[in-house]
C-alpha cells in the first residue's frame, strides 16, 4: 500500500496536541492517521525525551521523529520489490516475449494474488532494463471540437479467413477525434485505396460527420511522395478528401510524435479488444469492433482528460462536425493509357474509342473509372465519356474516327464477307451474321481469324464446321475454332431407326401345343 508522507510542521502538530492532553482517537481523527500510526510517533517521541507535561519539541526531536517517514517508505519498497522479484522471470516474459502492456501486466498478477500499484510496477521494469522510461516531449496544443482527427495503422493479429481458406494478418484502422479522444476501430487485410475509403466511410457513419482535417500517416495508397515540406498526395485519395471535404495533414516519416492522441491506439485495440476475443469472420470482427469502441473504448476514464470520450463527444463534438450525406462513395481508379492504331484504348480489358481530332495514336490519356462511366482526359481536358464496359466488352463511336477511313471502315466488312463466300457457302452465311450488325467494324477481328480458320483447316473442314454451327444458331468463332479442333463437324447425322420384324426363331412352337383340352383326361382316374 502507499506510505502517506507528513512534513515536520504536521508532525509538531501532533505532538502539541498530544502534549495538551488529547488521547489516541481524537489525534487519529484530527491528522488521518491510523490509531497503529499515531502509536509509533508517539512512541519515537517518548524515546526521544519528551512528554505529555514536558516542554515543546526541539529541532533534534523532530529530525528523529521525521525519520519514521523514511522507515516506513524503505519498508513498504523493500516489501513490494520482494514480491516482484519472485515473479520476475514470468514478468519479464510477458514483456519481452508477449509484449504486453504493464497495465495487462498488473491485471495478470492480481490473478495471481500479487497486488501491486501501477508505479510500484513500473519502477520495477524500468529498474531491471525491460524498459525505457518516457522521453521528454512538448505537449500539443489542443485544437477545438470537431477539427481534427488523427488516423494510423497497426497489426491486430492473425485469424481465419473463410474466403481465401487460411489465415492473414489482421491489420487495424484506428481514427482518434483529437479533441474528445473518441476513436473508431476497422479490421482490414490490406491497405489499398478501396478498403481503406471503405473504412473512412464506415468511420463517418459511426461518428455521424466529418473532421475537418485528418492527419494521416506516409502510407503509399495516400501519399504518392514523403516530401516533409511538401508532401504529395496520391490522385484517388485527394479525389475522396475533396469529395467529403477534409484537408489531409501527413506527418513526416518517422515522426510519431505529429500524431500522439492515436499512436498508442493500436497497441490499446491489440491488448484490450483483439487479443483473447473470438471471431468467425472479417465481417463479426467490424461488428464487435464498433460495439467495443461504444461500450468499453467510449466509455473508459481517459488518461489525459480525465473524461469519458464518449461522453465528450457527444456532448461537445459531435455537433461540430461537417455534415455527412450517407451516399456511398463511388471509388475512381486513375490509370494512364494509350491510344492503339484503331483509335481505341484498352482499360479493365475493355475497349474504349478516342477521337482521332484530338488524340491520334500514340497519345498518352489519363482514364477515370469508377463502377458506372470512363472519363477520359488529355493534359487535363475531359475529352471522351462512355459506359462502363464489363470485362471483353467494347464501346465505339463512329465518329471518332477520322473522316477519310470512314468509308474504309464499312467496305472492309463488304471484303471479308466477299471471301469467306469463296471458301464455301456456309462460310459466307456464317460471316453475314456475324458481320451483319450496326458496328460491323467491331467483329472484323472475328472475321479475320474465320479466314485464317480456312487456312489452316482447309476450307472444306470450314465449311462443314460453319454448317453444324448455324444448324444450332452458334455464331462464335471461338466456339467455331473448337469444333475444327475437336473434329466434330466430321460426325455422321444419325439415320431415324427402322424397326425390322425379327426372323422367326429356329425351334418355334405353335401356340396350340400348349393348349388344354378334355380329351387329355380320357381314362384318368382323377
Amino acid at each position: 500500500m502507499a506510505y502517506k508522507e507528513f512534513s515536520r510542521v504536521e508532525i509538531k502538530e501532533i505532538i502539541r496536541i498530544w502534549q495538551t492532553g488529547s488521547g489516541i482517537r481524537p489525534l487519529s481523527r484530527l491528522s488521518g492517521l491510523s490509531r497503529n500510526t499515531v502509536k509509533k510517533y508517539l512512541t519515537i517521541a517518548e524515546g526521544c525525551g519528551l512528554s505529555r507535561s514536558g516542554p515543546a519539541p526541539t529541532e533534534e526531536q523532530l529530525m528523529s521523529l521525521a525519520q519514521l517517514n523514511t522507515v516506513g517508505r524503505t519498508h513498504t519498497n523493500i516489501l513490494t520489490t520482494g514480491i516482484l522479484e519472485s515473479l520476475a522471470e514470468v514478468i519479464r516474459g510477458w514483456i519481452k516475449e508477449e509484449h504486453l502492456t504493464l497495465t495487462r501486466i498488473q491485471e495478470l498478477l492480481k490473478k495471481r494474488e500479487c497486488t501491486v500499484t501501477y508505479s510500484s510496477l513500473y519502477r520495477f521494469v524500468i529498474r531491471n532494463g525491460w524498459g525505457r522510461s518516457n522521453r521528454s516531449t512538448v505537449r500539443m496544443e489542443d485544437t477545438e471540437p470537431g477539427q481534427m482527427a488523427e488516423m494510423d495503422f497497426g497489426r491486430l493479429g492473425v485469424m481465419w479467413d473463410n474466403q481465401s481458406g487460411r489465415k492473414r494478418l489482421v491489420q487495424g484502422m484506428v481514427v482518434t477525434l483529437a479533441y474528445s479522444r473518441h476513436h473508431f476501430l476497422w479490421p482490414l487485410f490490406g491497405q489499398t485505396l478501396v478498403e481503406i475509403i471503405e473504412g473512412l466511410e464506415a468511420c463517418c457513419a459511426f461518428l455521424g460527420g466529418v473532421p475537418h482535417y485528418l492527419v494521416i500517416d506516409n502510407f503509399t495508397t495516400a501519399v504518392a511522395g514523403t516530401d516533409p515540406l511538401n508532401p504529395r498526395l496520391t490522385r484517388g485519395f485527394l479525389e475522396y478528401a475533396q469529395h467529403r471535404g477534409f484537408i489531409v495533414d501527413p506527418t513526416r516519416v518517422r515522426h510519431p510524435q505529429d500524431k500522439p492522441k492515436v499512436e498508442s491506439g493500436i497497441r490499446y485495440a491489440r491488448e484490450r479488444f483483439f487479443k483473447g476475443g473470438s471471431f468467425h469472420d472479417l465481417p463479426d470482427l467490424r461488428l464487435q469492433a464498433r460495439q467495443w469502441c461504444l461500450e468499453t473504448a467510449g466509455q473508459r476514464v481517459h488518461g489525459t482528460t480525465y473524461k469519458l470520450p464518449l461522453v465528450v463527444f457527444l456532448e461537445e463534438e459531435q455537433a461540430k462536425l461537417l455534415p455527412w450525406d450517407g451516399k456511398p462513395y463511388d471509388v475512381p481508379d486513375w490509370r494512364t493509357v494509350t491510344v492503339h492504331p484503331d483509335h481505341h484504348v484498352s482499360y479493365k480489358y475493355a475497349l474504349y474509342s478516342a477521337p482521332s481530332t484530338t488524340c491520334p495514336p500514340g497519345t498518352k490519356l489519363e482514364v477515370r473509372g469508377d463502377s458506372k462511366i470512363v472519363k477520359f482526359f488529355h493534359r487535363g481536358l475531359l475529352i471522351k465519356t462512355h459506359p462502363r464496359q464489363c470485362r471483353g466488352g467494347r464501346a465505339t463511336d463512329q465518329a471518332d474516327y477520322p473522316p477519310e477511313l470512314t468509308a474504309y471502315t464499312m467496305r472492309s466488312p463488304d471484303y471479308l464477307r466477299r471471301k469467306c463466300a469463296e471458301l464455301g457457302e456456309s462460310v459466307g452465311v456464317f460471316a453475314d451474321q456475324l458481320l451483319g450488325g450496326p458496328l460491323p467494324w467491331a467483329k472484323m477481328r472475328q472475321a479475320q481469324k474465320l479466314l485464317r480458320l480456312g487456312e489452316r483447316y482447309t476450307a472444306s473442314r470450314l465449311d462443314a464446321a460453319c454448317r453444324k454451327a448455324l444448324e444450332v444458331d452458334l455464331i462464335d468463332v471461338r466456339r467455331l475454332e473448337r469444333i475444327l479442333i475437336e473434329a466434330l463437324e466430321e460426325e455422321a447425322v444419325t439415320s431415324p431407326v427402322i424397326a425390322v420384324a425379327s426372323p422367326p426363331g429356329r425351334f418355334a412352337r405353335h401356340g396350340s401345343v400348349f393348349a388344354i383340352t378334355p380329351d387329355m383326361f380320357r381314362g384318368v382316374d382323377l
